[in-house]
């Protein structure tokens, strides 16, 4: 009688182990996903900085093309053409997955400066689709704001 559950839970176990892990569909944050048409991972941006605003509840990650990596992390307040920064901003949501953390959630904007030789072009998309805004009020002073970023320790 030992033998049979003996072989029994053997088999059981290594029916069990033999068994393929699959990894459950919400482990990809597709809700922080950017739109596919947008081919932000083509413009070769690397993270410059990341930040939480705690009023808005928003969490965002300031990026960069080569260029505007490169100057960021000089002293210089320079700024050649042919920078790029995006800063993405996403509505901040509790991780279900650990206990404490958040992650993103909705996406809430894309800002994008991009630095010319008579000056910087900025623009703003909202909302999950990424909407071009034609609010230019505030233009100037977000312009500013991005491009006064400290970049985060970077090799």
């Amino acid at each position: 009688m030992k033998k049979a559950i003996y072989l029994m839970a053997s088999i059981a176990l290594l029916v069990t182990a033999c068994t393929e892990n699959k990894k459950p569909a919400d482990l990809l944050n597709q809700q922080a996903s950017l739109p596919a048409g947008l081919n932000f991972s083509k413009m070769g941006f690397k993270v410059i900085n990341s930040s939480i605003n705690v009023k808005s509840n928003t969490m965002s990650t300031l990026y960069g093309n080569n260029t505007a990596q490169t100057n960021a992390r000089s002293s210089t307040k320079l700024r050649p053409a042919g920078e790029i920064f995006a800063l993405v901003t996403w509505k901040k949501q509790p991780d279900k997955h650990w206990f404490g953390a958040n992650i993103p959630g909705d996406l809430q904007s894309l800002e994008m400066v991009k630095t010319t030789t008579s000056g910087t072009i900025y623009q703003l998309y909202k909302g999950q689709n990424l909407t071009l805004s034609t609010d230019t009020s505030l233009q100037q002073q977000r312009t500013r704001y991005i491009l006064e970023q400290t970049p985060s320790i970077m090799p």
